[in-house]
């Protein structure tokens, strides 16, 4: 009969345990919208109506005056700043964004042979029309040669860097094998 009490006692506090937890877990410390049908104003634009302006807007058109609400809305929507970009601004000629590469970059005749390495071996990268990534790759293998960094790291780089141009594991690494040796023979 006392287990039979202790069984009953044990259930009775897990259960009270649950109902704890479960009424601390509905007390959630997260926003919520509010509830009901008066309008929450926290912030406003630059150049926008005052909040009371708006609050008049609001009530109006809770009364059943939705054209005055909408003139309201629209004179807002006016004052608001322009975001369209000043038509007279141009980009610098040397803007990294231009499709033409700088000037003052002067490659290397090595850095050309590379180049004409991975052009020949039909080897490029995506994005790559200024050979940035390309330079990048094959400077970083000579790097990691000089450095006797571990040569399946090195792939595993720039194999990482050649996969979005390739639709198989097989063709990235056959092209990564390719930036590799390219940049060996020509590069380092």
């Amino acid at each position: 009969m006392t287990a039979k009490y202790i069984r009953f006692a044990a259930v009775a506090g897990a259960l009270a345990v649950t109902v704890v937890a479960l009424t601390a877990c509905s007390d959630s410390s997260t926003a919520s919208a509010p509830i009901g049908t008066e309008p929450v104003t926290t912030t406003t634009m630059p150049g926008s109506e005052p909040a009371s302006s708006s609050k008049s807007a609001t009530s109006s058109a809770s009364k059943g005056d939705s054209q005055q609400a909408k003139d309201a809305a629209s004179k807002a929507s006016t004052s608001l700043p322009a975001t369209k970009p000043n038509a007279t601004t141009t980009a610098p000629d040397d803007f990294p964004g231009d499709k033409n590469p700088p000037s003052n970059v002067k490659l290397t005749d090595k850095d050309k042979a590379y180049l004409n390495a991975l052009k020949k071996q039909n080897v490029s990268f995506m994005g790559d029309d200024d050979n940035n990534v390309a330079l990048t790759m094959g400077h970083y293998v000579c790097e990691a040669r000089g450095q006797k960094a571990d040569p399946m790291l090195v792939k595993a780089y720039v194999r990482a860097a050649i996969g979005p141009m390739t639709k198989t594991e097989a063709e990235a690494n056959t092209k990564s094998d390719k930036v590799i040796a390219a940049a060996e023979k020509n590069l380092c």
